[in-house]
């Protein structure tokens, strides 16, 4: 018999469809096939296990009779009832409750076809810190910033009076309203297009990947900047492919490297931020966009413009997207999560007519459509101009949070320390004295409530260790001043600076 009896192992929930009967008889089962009653056990009485748990006798005395018509128990006039010893094969009953994870990895590891692994080698953040640590890390709007109300009042609207909008299946490409909004929108930028030339995506990610699908086959190689986005990295770039460096400086892309394509080409797509490039910041000039586009021309390579961060404009002039330099080669991706929230899941492909089609294609075996009640309720937004009144106040804000993260830099970092002011985005990119090792400082940092983004984390060949992406989106100018000045103490301590090179493994 159990130790402190039957009753602590029998769970019953009275509110439950399941009769009680069969919740007892399951209990038990569970426990004879795990071992914890074991064949020759005895059983309480119907009448004893009736009292202990608290229920009628011939509901215990029901439970009784199944387990016995499946051959688990044998009850005996007089002697009493007893687990049987024919009830479970041994293997069964010494079975572990769940397999341990190495034996689940031997398992599904050769199931898996695509076996590429983690795309990049991203840092260790420290989790019991979220929402407590002066966090440098996230470059998109933090919760407070979203427009709840105004949002809210949009989702009623749409759930009040556009119901047949989103109570069914919707087009694969997205709303045509909300397309319709989307091209009257970058025709304020210049972007000539139309409705059946946008794809509305499930945000950037979504966009990359679909892409991908359509023009990256096994073995083709594709050229993206070095520092990059390593989500582009894990959408855009398949085990099989090749990545293709196009190299980040102060000056921007170093756009030497297309000499070797004309030699080999077999580079199939071309990926950058010319806008406030992530995670440096630096915005591509007019003459190295029309030097690109004059390449990829005559190469015939098509060139996905990711935009995430072009709205984003604090000072200077707005220069011309490669999308409206080159509308028939240039892919335009797109999304809302750096205007309003990363959490909406809602981005645009805008693309040539016979690219398009066959996105669409794509986009519909994947997941039908994006969210039409996201959709439509930005659709709302758009419509009432909220959208442009949100952006003239958070531009505002991430304005004064850059300006003040550039006083403290400038004040409490090392004077060798490198950057420049961006002019948009969500981020500073700087650089520090060789020898310093920023994985070693995050360390330290999170040891003081600060987190940041090592700038070897954004590369996909040749990391650098001494340079860091501190983002000012998620905090506030009093928070920006104090985390920038622990780390300023932590560099003029010299903690963070390695005493002798040593050899890393290649981010892949």
């Amino acid at each position: 018999m159990l130790k402190g009896g039957l009753p602590m192992f029998i769970q019953i929930d009275r509110t439950a469809h399941l009769p009680i009967y069969l919740q007892i008889e399951d209990s038990l089962r569970k426990l004879i096939a795990q071992g914890t009653l074991r064949p020759g056990d005895r059983l309480p009485s119907t009448r004893q296990l009736a009292g202990q748990v608290g229920v009628n006798r011939i509901t215990v005395e029901a439970a009784f009779n199944k387990l016995e018509a499946d051959g688990l128990i044998n009850s005996h006039v007089g002697r009493g009832t007893f687990v049987n010893h024919l009830s479970f094969p041994a293997e069964m009953r010494s079975a572990p409750a769940s397999p341990d994870a190495e034996s689940l990895a031997r398992l599904w590891g050769p199931l898996f076809v695509d076996l590429r692994p983690a795309p990049m080698s991203l840092p260790a953040l420290n989790m019991h810190l979220a929402g407590k640590a002066i966090s440098f890390v996230h470059a998109a709007p933090a919760s407070d910033l979203f427009p709840a109300a105004e949002f809210r009042r949009c989702v009623d609207y749409v759930l009040k009076r556009r119901a047949h909008d989103v109570a069914g299946l919707g087009s694969s490409d997205g709303l045509p309203s909300l397309r319709s909004q989307l091209v009257r929108w970058f025709a304020q930028s210049g972007i000539e297009t139309s409705e059946d030339e946008v794809i509305i995506t499930t945000g950037c990610q979504q966009s990359m990947d679909l892409i991908r699908r359509i023009l990256v086959g096994p073995g083709d190689a594709l050229m993206m900047e070095n520092p990059t986005y390593p989500g582009a990295v894990a959408a855009l770039a398949p085990s099989s492919s090749e990545r293709l460096e196009l190299p980040v400086n102060q000056g921007g892309p170093d756009l030497r490297v297309f000499g070797s394509l004309s030699a080999r080409n077999t580079c199939r797509l071309i990926y950058v931020v010319p806008n406030f490039h992530n995670p440096t910041g630096l915005s591509m000039p007019l003459e190295s966009r029309r030097q690109l586009l004059t390449t990829t021309g005559e190469l015939r390579i098509p060139v996905v413009e990711d935009d995430v961060f072009g709205e984003l404009r604090y000072t200077g002039p707005a220069v011309p997207s490669l999308k409206s330099l080159c509308p028939h080669l240039v892919i335009y991706i797109g999304s809302f999560s750096k205007m309003l929230s990363p959490s909406l899941r809602l981005g645009w492909i805008i693309a040539p007519r016979p690219v398009a089609r066959r996105l669409n294609a794509v986009k519909q075996a994947c997941d039908l459509h994006t969210s039409l009640l996201v959709q439509a309720a930005m659709d709302e937004f758009c419509r009432r101009d909220m959208l442009h009144r949100h952006l003239k106040r958070v531009r505002r804000v991430f304005l004064k949070r850059r300006d003040a993260m550039a006083e403290a830099v400038h004040h409490e970092f090392p004077s060798d320390a490198r950057w420049e002011l961006p002019k948009g985005g969500l981020s500073f990119w700087v650089s520090l004295h060789p020898e310093c090792d920023t994985e070693e400082l995050l360390r330290l940092a999170q040891e003081q409530g600060v987190q940041f983004l090592p700038g070897s984390a954004f590369y996909f060949r040749s990391p650098l260790y001494n340079s860091l992406r501190l983002s000012f989106a998620a905090e506030s100018e009093a928070r920006i001043r104090d985390g920038i000045r622990i780390l300023g103490r932590l560099l003029a301590s010299r903690n963070a600076w390695a005493e002798r090179p040593r050899p890393r493994p290649a981010i892949m």
